[in-house]
């Protein structure tokens, strides 16, 4: 019986290596998308090396790198209107500076410091997504996920100064977890999560839906033998679930309330996004108009990333239906289902929309469960122009885009 263990072992590390090696070949093909987009480009000013730094802390890079060597200091201004004058620090959550800071202490300049805990997350995220998918997709059907997950439009943000790679790591983690109802490391995932995006909002849902289908399914246990053996009533079964669930929305509450005591607003965080940052929840109306914009010809239709993130909402709600119809399980459903819905319902930047789901990654199950049964000669003819078209887009978006991505 040794070797079938032995075997079992050895297959699942090799199943997670590849899935690493997958994971690090796509990031050093983007990186180098990127040097060689910088190279041709010359928007930015100075040598290449200054270019491609450039691109790579751009947009929330910027903001993350302040709040890392400065803090978020001091809010802005109030203008007139009862608003802050100007944009500030205080939308971005904190564990991801503060693990840059950490780095930079060594010495490390500060981008570079940012780049080394976008690597490392990255790098635990794909062996924790590819993990947490081999119950369900099978070991090939792991790595497909995590190739599939590695190409995706804004899937550039893994090489940046961006905090997707630390919350997709804590995201993946929490789901491993709650697979395998390790339900205290399913909790410090969602708090270390809390800690790094919004985001967290749905992963906390999710746990919560996990810890109550478990208690109920260990009530009928319970309530089955009782009636069996006509002993005393059921037993409640409350242990370490339950203090998960109690103590999983820590780390979201200390960010919102960091921003709630520097706002002097009890719905602080909300408020900025709101009014500052002219973004927060409209439910789809503002993605609804930008489709209006994309069918009529407007500004939509002639900017590529809002074709693309057109491309990736409609993608999305499909996927969602699809994972829906295979019956994904209850928690990993819950947490994409609200991420998926967070991101198509956010108001304004329609473009960041890609950067947004790519949280999503348990949508992609079916996908790559439907991928393992395509002969592999089909998905290597394929895969080159998914490749390349991924490559090619994600350093437009760094290097050409000027905007957010």
């Amino acid at each position: 019986s040794a070797a079938p263990v032995a075997a079992m072992s050895w297959g699942r590390r090799r199943t997670l290596l590849t899935a690493l090696l997958v994971h690090l070949a796509v990031r050093l093909a983007t990186l180098g998308a990127v040097v060689a987009a910088a190279a041709v480009h010359h928007g930015a000013p100075g040598g290449l090396g200054a270019r491609v730094g450039a691109a790579l802390g751009k947009s929330d890079g910027v903001w993350y790198l302040g709040i890392a060597h400065h803090g978020y200091g001091p809010p802005p201004p109030i203008g007139p209107d009862g608003v802050y004058t100007h944009l500030t620090s205080l939308a971005f959550f904190p564990l991801y500076p503060l693990l840059v800071r950490a780095v930079a202490v060594l010495g490390v300049p500060y981008l570079g410091a940012a780049l080394v805990v976008t690597a490392v997350a990255g790098a635990a995220a794909a062996v924790l997504i590819a993990e947490w998918a081999r119950p369900l997709a099978g070991d090939a059907g792991a790595v497909l996920l995590v190739a599939v997950w590695a190409v995706l439009p804004s899937s550039v943000v893994l090489d940046m100064a961006y905090s997707e790679a630390l919350f997709v790591a804590a995201a993946a983690g929490c789901l491993l977890a709650l697979q395998r109802e390790r339900w205290l490391t399913a909790a410090a995932a969602v708090i270390l999560a809390g800690l790094t995006r919004p985001t967290a909002g749905p992963l906390l849902l999710a746990l919560w839906v996990a810890v109550a289908l478990h208690h109920r399914h260990r009530w009928r246990i319970e309530a089955d033998r009782s009636a069996r053996t006509a002993d005393h009533p059921p037993r409640p079964v409350l242990p370490r679930a339950v203090v998960a669930a109690l103590l999983a929305p820590v780390g979201l509450v200390i960010s919102l309330a960091h921003v709630a005591a520097v706002t002097g607003r009890v719905d602080g965080w909300f408020w900025l996004e709101r009014t500052v940052w002219r973004s927060g929840f409209d439910g789809g109306w503002s993605a609804l108009q930008h489709y209006g914009e994309l069918f009529t010809g407007g500004r939509t239709a002639h900017r590529l990333p809002e074709v693309v993130s057109a491309v990736a909402v409609a993608a999305a709600v499909a996927l969602v239906v699809v994972a829906w119809r295979r019956r994904l399980p209850a928690a990993p459903m819950t947490y994409a289902v609200a991420a998926a819905a967070l991101a198509v319902g956010e108001r304004g930047y329609f473009y960041v929309k890609p950067r947004l789901l790519f949280v999503c990654f348990p949508l992609l199950v079916p996908l790559s469960r439907w991928l393992v049964t395509v002969p592999w000669r089909w998905l290597a003819a394929g895969a080159v122009p998914v490749v390349v078209a991924s490559l090619a887009y994600n350093a437009y978006l760094l290097v050409g885009w000027p905007k957010a991505l």
